[in-house]
């Protein structure tokens, strides 16, 4: 039995990444959004609508949800169409230098913010032929990438106008987990640096009539239950300010948003697809056995024996290095090695020793609407050959 105990002191929190309002394309308010957010239980939501910044009118606690406020910065005139890079903590718009990708990653890092590659991948169809991926992965410094973004997830599935309306009205039925090429680009990223994912769920809400029928494709609510990014503080959410206003100065609201942020800068996250079952309690984490510790490691969240997922660690001759899965109940987990799949089980715990040096993620898939589905994708954890403070 895989022992969780020796974790240091952690405060998860889930919501939901990548959503759009009125203020560009979305179909609800940010009000709309929020009574979403808050059916679905949701802790937190970073709002990133396109090419504007509203942040000083709408972030804050609304309704004890926190309210975060990015951008989803592209070149509106840009062909062919692509390059959207989610900016999560910008403190003023930079918007302004869509037009050239790596300026606009220099222009969110001297922010002392987060670029996220949004829908890098996608999958095209006859019936739904524009699609908006990563062209030039060229560019460095950005912090991640969105490894599965929910609603583009669904476009490979439209092959005929029967199929379009049966992902329209069950989505569920369809969705499996991130594409295989987005995984396999990821994989193949982390192999030359650390880069941190997370689920965007880039809801619209977009509203649609089918004959007397109207129907919204992907509510707030719904998208709120389905994907979300979860996150690990060393520090508890302080919440709203008492008299129940938004503000974003507010500085409950600065403290928490520096706990979101910090987890994601960190990659101590995972995506959890939260409709097949929730993902509240997974843990993947690196062990030493006997004495010493990671305290002098880049990215060591413990300072002991302990290393989270998003940490590094240096395997030094003769450490005894155990990596602890533990899942939220008894689903396939398998534990993978750049790439490619070292240990698995049918378990809600799982133990791998360390052998080699390598990036290690985690994935677990549940049987849920008659197929295996993508339930959790962790950060990796990266294992280093050298001596103690080599990442």
């Amino acid at each position: 039995m895989v022992n969780a105990d020796n974790l240091p002191e952690l405060f998860e929190y889930f919501g939901n990444i990548h959503m759009h309002t009125t203020h560009s394309d979305g179909f609800g308010s940010f009000e709309d959004l929020i009574d979403g957010a808050v059916r679905g239980g949701l802790d937190y939501v970073f709002v990133t609508d396109h090419n504007v910044f509203v942040r000083e009118e709408e972030e804050g606690y609304r309704q004890g949800v926190l309210t975060l406020v990015g951008q989803e910065v592209h070149d509106t005139q840009r062909q062919p169409t692509g390059n959207h890079m989610l900016c999560l903590g910008v403190e003023s718009d930079v918007s302004g230098q869509a037009t050239d990708p790596q300026q606009l990653i220099e222009a969110v890092c001297q922010q002392n913010a987060l670029a996220f590659l949004a829908h890098p991948i996608e999958e095209a169809t006859e019936l739904f032929s524009k699609c908006y991926p990563w062209e030039n992965w060229e560019v460095t410094d950005y912090h991640g990438v969105e490894l599965w973004n929910y609603l583009s997830g669904f476009r490979g599935y439209t092959t005929s106008y029967l199929r379009a309306t049966l992902v329209g009205f069950f989505p569920h039925l369809f969705a499996e987990g991130p594409l295989p090429a987005m995984l396999k680009k990821w994989d193949e990223l982390t192999q030359e640096r650390r880069v941190v994912a997370l689920g965007g769920t880039d809801v619209h809400s977009v509203k649609y009539n089918l004959g007397p029928i109207s129907r919204r494709f992907l509510s707030y609510e719904e998208s709120a239950k389905a994907l979300n990014t979860h996150i690990l503080g060393s520090t508890p959410f302080l919440g709203p300010q008492s008299n129940g206003s938004y503000d974003y100065r507010d500085p409950n609201t600065l403290h928490d948003r520096n706990v979101v942020l910090d987890a994601l800068r960190k990659g101590n996250c995972w995506l959890g697809y939260d409709l097949v079952g929730s993902t509240e309690g997974f843990r993947f984490w690196a062990e030493r056995e006997g004495p010493g510790s990671f305290r002098d490691q880049p990215h060591s969240t413990d300072g002991g024996g302990i290393a989270l997922m998003g940490d590094s660690v240096a395997l030094t001759e003769g450490m005894s290095l155990d990596l602890h899965v533990k899942s939220p109940e008894v689903a396939d987990t398998r534990i993978l090695r750049n790439g490619r799949v070292v240990t698995r089980g049918q378990t809600s715990n799982l133990t791998y020793q360390v052998r080699d040096a390598g990036v290690y993620r985690v994935e677990v898939w549940k049987q849920r609407w008659g197929k295996p589905r993508g339930w959790i994708f962790s950060n990796p954890i990266y294992i280093s050959k050298g001596s103690p403070g080599v990442s």
